[in-house]
């Protein structure tokens, strides 16, 4: 059975981001889906203590299972809002720890890092259009994921979050899981 991921990177439990995750999850219900809070995960941020330049993992220990969960999976999906033209603290925190597979290829050799090739995808949502900004995040996760050897293949943007001037387009929705699933039909 395939496994999707699924990182939260808001703090609101009742929000578009989950609202959007509870639509998004009807469409993997063939996989076994982890659903990570990263506002209750509450990421330390990378240090550049040097320890995974020569070690597995990391020094903190507070990310152990979320890896493990994470390197496990087949794919990932990111929901997000934009704050301050970026991804919030705890997915920072997040996409910064990252650093303990850059090393294990770069310093120690292992190529790919992680075992197990992942697609990638990200719902980006904003309260004002900030559509340069989504999609400065969305290459920035590409090159996040690269060195891991894996792909962000998918995104879907929904602009105008504080307005209420916002909706949600099905097709793009779609579009999204399909790609996510990297389906070619």
């Amino acid at each position: 059975m395939k496994k999707l991921l699924i990182i939260m990177g808001s703090p609101r439990q009742d929000g578009i981001c989950q609202e959007l995750i509870n639509q998004v999850r009807k469409y993997f219900l063939d996989c076994k889906i982890k659903l990570y809070d990263s506002y209750k995960l509450a990421p330390s941020p990378c240090t550049d203590c040097k320890w995974c330049e020569y070690h597995e993992g990391c020094s903190n220990k507070d990310l152990d299972i979320f890896f493990e969960d994470f390197e496990d999976a087949d794919y990932i999906a990111f929901f997000t809002p934009v704050y301050n033209n970026f991804f919030p603290a705890p997915i920072k925190a997040i996409l910064d720890r990252f650093q303990r597979y850059y090393n294990a290829r770069y310093k120690r050799g292992s190529n790919p890092p992680i075992k197990k090739p992942k697609r990638v995808g990200v719902v980006i949502a904003s309260g004002s259009n900030a559509r340069q900004s989504a999609d400065y995040m969305y290459n920035a996760l590409k090159q996040s994921f690269a060195p891991l050897g894996s792909e962000v293949c998918s995104r879907y943007y929904i602009p105008n979050t504080d307005m209420g001037r916002y909706t949600f387009n099905m097709t793009e929705l779609q579009k999204f899981v399909h790609q996510l699933k990297g389906k070619t039909d």
